[in-house]
């Protein structure tokens, strides 16, 4: 204070302006600064959240576009279903009936009668063909029969087998096998 009272009046004065507008000046600076430094730390948290939801949204493309291929796949799947294991509507008791001939031919066996059915499964869209027949043989034969239509290339399931007679080396049974049709 006793360098304050050395100075006469005009310049006590515009050392007190002087102070004045230096304390005004750090206020000012200090608000904005305050202010400037919570909004960045908004800021920062908000880029935070904009890179998490990136994140996700890119995590949920790379997972949109691995969906995508296995359906791009499921198309060729499709058609080699169709035309594999399946059998074609129009022709598919013919188709059935020559491909159980070569599992029998195959297997050395010979069926007495076989009976064929028919029902729809989808309406217009998918059949159901059923095949039947009496078995009667070793349970070698009969194995190598069941092994024989496992490894036909079209689907031929074996939906029912009704053993009726079980003798030491002898073996009876209804046996009912199914295949599908598609219309293409």
């Amino acid at each position: 204070m006793e360098l304050f009272d050395l100075l006469d009046e005009g310049e006590r004065r515009i050392v007190s302006i002087a102070a004045v507008v230096c304390a005004a000046v750090f206020a000012v600076l200090l608000v904005f600064g305050v202010r400037a430094w919570l909004n960045a730390g908004r800021a920062s948290a908000r880029r935070a959240a904009v890179e998490t939801e990136w994140r996700a949204a890119d995590q949920a493309r790379k997972a949109a576009v691995a969906e995508w291929s296995r359906w791009d796949g499921a198309s060729a799947d499709v058609r080699e279903l169709r035309g594999t294991w399946l059998y074609d509507r129009g022709r598919g008791i013919q188709t059935m009936r020559s491909d159980l001939a070569d599992v029998l031919k195959k297997a050395g066996a010979s069926v007495p009668e076989i009976t064929y059915g028919e029902s729809e499964v989808v309406k217009n869209r998918m059949r159901r063909y059923t095949v039947g027949f009496h078995w009667a043989g070793s349970y070698p034969a009969f194995r190598r029969l069941l092994e024989t239509l496992e490894a036909h290339p079209r689907a031929l399931f074996v939906s029912k087998v009704d053993f009726r007679v079980i003798v030491e080396g002898h073996l009876e049974a209804g046996v009912t096998l199914e295949g599908y049709a598609v219309d293409e």
